[in-house]
């Protein structure tokens, strides 16, 4: 029995919520037209593994080859699933690894949420916007 299995029934565990919810619709029209295949090894043992094809997502909890493998604590990854860490911080903090195709974890950080209580809508800035908050006064 895996380690996310043996866990209470009464204890929510944001992960694999967070995989069921991805799998639920199984086409992902943000992931069509991509392919790739991610495994995160979390430092409890637990592997998850996501194969996108097309928009099509399908995950297992076995340990298989991948386009990248990314090494997070369970408690870094739950911050991730839940909005609270953005995978791309993450990674140049040092709060997690990957090895392999980097642009694998980047397409699959669409599927994340956003900080709690973010809209997910926010207008681009221009860049004469952000050079104007350059000059100094």
């Amino acid at each position: 029995m895996s380690n996310a299995k043996s866990r209470s029934a009464t204890t929510a565990d944001p992960i694999s919520d967070f995989f069921a919810g991805l799998t639920e619709p199984g086409h992902i029209a943000t992931f069509e037209r991509e392919a790739a295949t991610l495994r995160f090894d979390v430092d409890d043992g637990e592997h998850w593994h996501i194969t996108i094809h097309d928009g099509d997502v399908s995950v297992t909890e076995q340990l298989l080859p991948a386009d990248a493998i990314v090494q997070v604590s369970r408690p870094n990854f739950e911050a991730m699933v839940t909005g609270r860490l953005n995978a791309q911080a993450a990674l140049l903090r040092g709060l997690m690894t990957c090895d392999g195709d980097i642009a694998a974890l980047m397409m699959f950080q669409r599927c994340l949420p956003g900080p709690p209580g973010s809209t997910g809508t926010v207008e681009p800035l221009s860049s004469q916007a952000v050079m104007a908050q350059r000059r100094p006064q």
